[in-house]
Order: C-alpha cells, then sequence, then structure tokens
C-alpha cells in the first residue's frame, strides 16, 4: 500500500458485496427533477480522521450508517433538529461493538449491514453518552459495554436498492429517506470544491473504499448529492456548510460499490 493509499485507509473494501434483503421502493411514474433530504434533520458534516489522515481509524461505516443515516432517520421522525450532541447517534460505541463482533482488538475496515442490523436490534448511545475520538487507542479505552442505549436510534428495518438503478435511489430521496452506501474513490476526490459536481476522473485509486450518505439528487446538473465525513473544510457548501459533494451519476455508478442501504418502516 503506497502513502497515499495508506492515508485513505478509510475503512471500507469496495468489492465486497454487502448481506441484505434487496428491496426497491415505490417509484413513482414521475418523479420530481430535483429532490433533498430536509436538511434540518441532518448531523453536521464532522471529521471521521485527522487533517494528517482522514480515514483514522477506519470507521467510514460507521459513520456513514450511524451518525449519518440513523441520525437524520430518529431526528425526521421526532421533527427535531439534531443539532445537540444528545440527538446525534455516536459512530464510537457501534463502531467498536462491531469490531469486537469481528474478532478484533484494534480497529479495521467494517461492513454497513453490520452496523444497520445492530441499529435494528436496539439503537446505540448518542454522542454525548459515547464520544467519538479520531484514534483507535482512544476509542477501545473509551468504550463503556454498558453505556446506555438511545432506543430513538432503532431502526425498523432497512433493505438494500443497487445503485446501477437510480430511479429507486431517487424515490428514496424524494419519499424523505437518506441512503448510506460504499464506493471506491477516484484520483480528484480529495481535491474536490465544488461548487458543481465532480465529473471524473473515470479511475479509482488501488486498494481504497469509503462510505458516505447520499441525501439528494438533480437531474439538470446530472448528479447526486452527498455528505461526507471529512469535515466542514472540505467539499462544496450546500444549506449554508461545507462537506458536501454533488457527483455526477456517471461517477458516482461507476465508483459505487454496488449498493444502498435505506431505512424501511
Amino acid at each position: 500500500m503506497s502513502v497515499h493509499e495508506a492515508i485513505l485507509d478509510l475503512g471500507y473494501d469496495p468489492t465486497i458485496r454487502e448481506d441484505g434483503p434487496l428491496v426497491r421502493p415505490p417509484v413513482p411514474a414521475a418523479l420530481p427533477t430535483t429532490a433533498t433530504v430536509d436538511p434540518q434533520y441532518l448531523p453536521p458534516p464532522k471529521a471521521q480522521g485527522t487533517p494528517r489522515h482522514v480515514g483514522s481509524p477506519g470507521s467510514c461505516a460507521a459513520w456513514a450508517s450511524t451518525y449519518g443515516l440513523a441520525t437524520y432517520t430518529a431526528a425526521a421522525a421526532a421533527s427535531q433538529s439534531p443539532s445537540s450532541t444528545a440527538l446525534q447517534a455516536s459512530p464510537a460505541h457501534i463502531y467498536i461493538e462491531v469490531m469486537k463482533s469481528y474478532g478484533q482488538k484494534g480497529c479495521a475496515g467494517s461492513r454497513l449491514a453490520s452496523y444497520l442490523n445492530l441499529l435494528k436490534q436496539s439503537g446505540t448511545p448518542n454522542w454525548q453518552t459515547a464520544p467519538y475520538y479520531a484514534n483507535c487507542p482512544e476509542l477501545w479505552s473509551s468504550y463503556d459495554p454498558n453505556a446506555a442505549t438511545d432506543g430513538s436510534f432503532q431502526i425498523p428495518d432497512w433493505a438494500i436498492v443497487e445503485t446501477s438503478d437510480l430511479d429507486a435511489i431517487k424515490a428514496v430521496i424524494a419519499a424523505g429517506g437518506a441512503l448510506c452506501y460504499g464506493t471506491s474513490l477516484n484520483e480528484g476526490f480529495m481535491k474536490y470544491e465544488g461548487p458543481g459536481p465532480m465529473t471524473g476522473p473515470l479511475n479509482k485509486v488501488p486498494n481504497v473504499g469509503h462510505c458516505m450518505l447520499i441525501i439528494g439528487y438533480d437531474d439538470e446538473q446530472q448528479a447526486i448529492l452527498i455528505q461526507n465525513s471529512f469535515g466542514q473544510n472540505w467539499g462544496c457548501e450546500w444549506n449554508g456548510r461545507r462537506g458536501y459533494i454533488w457527483m455526477s451519476y456517471e461517477l458516482f455508478q461507476y465508483l459505487a460499490q454496488g449498493q444502498a442501504m435505506y431505512v424501511t418502516a
């Protein structure tokens, strides 16, 4: 692995196939030409790593599924903005739970389905109860197996759509849902600043995979809107904050692992 690949060791293998139910949502005859989730229910973009190692400690799947999707789903259900840490699902506790289930004693990559299955079982502690640290030793030392679980982050169920099926992804978003997914990254990803969509290059950095949260689309731009976990010093501005990326439909489908997960009733 090169130095560049090591820095981008974000914690996902984009060559795997996730285990889960494939359920295509109802697709209206006429989808809106543009749609986003309600931004007031999204947690603010935060960073999973550090400026020197954006991928540390390899927790991107926890961020996309738990901090992103579970927080948004709970906030939308309660009609309450998750502006405080008490209303944000912590990626820390559940990440260590998944590491333990894998037999790990350190930090490693993981799968989105592992988190969604735990969230379906019982939810997870909020950020105030289980703060996140951008390094492996601190995540383990601060982990409390008896931390109080926040039931508001329990999801009723979840399902998979194929990223090749743009209408299915659009249908989830148009109905008010978000989706987490895994992807390869290209050589231009780290330098993206917007404001328009990233359209290329159509290449993949070897040995690098990442997970993010799909939150919108725009047919005029021919692009998907995504929330990342690199903090607010990266990406384009949307709804008054940076931390997002518009990615062309073509590039999105070229880089994507192949599946996106959403919460079902």
